[in-house]
């Protein structure tokens, strides 16, 4: 089954091509306080969610990335906004740390992959986008 969804995900991505990527000027994202370089490519892709408000416009997925990154910095403490991406229902990507700066998304993963993050809380509800994860992955 994994590999039937690989399979279509990448033939998605050769027929579409890769999503569009608010970058973070786009969705209003603060300056780091600091930034660690990662070491591309990096063999790993870490998926989330933000177990949080689901958004299905820009205007709702900027702020609600903003307020990801608000909480990120002022009640976790970190430099930035935790993942690398984002991404809303609306099916676009929001652009977090990026492609070359370390995340703080998963510990022990963090210094070795990308992390991606559904926004919304998946617990009792499977995105629709899941392909823009992988789109994200193969373009970067």
């Amino acid at each position: 089954m994994i590999r039937l969804l690989v399979l279509l995900s990448a033939s998605c991505l050769v027929i579409h091509g890769c999503p569009t990527i608010v970058s973070r000027a786009q969705w209003g994202a603060k300056s780091p306080k600091c930034r660690t370089r990662l070491s591309t490519p990096v063999p790993n892709v870490v998926i989330h969610h933000t177990a949080g408000t689901f958004c299905s416009s820009r205007s709702t997925c900027s702020a609600q990335a903003r307020n990801i990154q608000s909480y990120h910095m002022n009640s976790r403490g970190w430099c930035d906004i935790g993942y690398n991406f984002l991404i809303g229902e609306d099916g676009v990507v929001y652009e977090g740390r990026g492609w070359t700066t370390h995340g703080a998304h998963a510990k022990s993963y963090n210094p070795i992959s990308v992390g991606i993050s559904f926004i919304g809380s998946f617990s009792s509800k499977w995105g629709l986008k899941i392909n823009d994860g992988y789109f994200v992955s193969r373009c970067g």
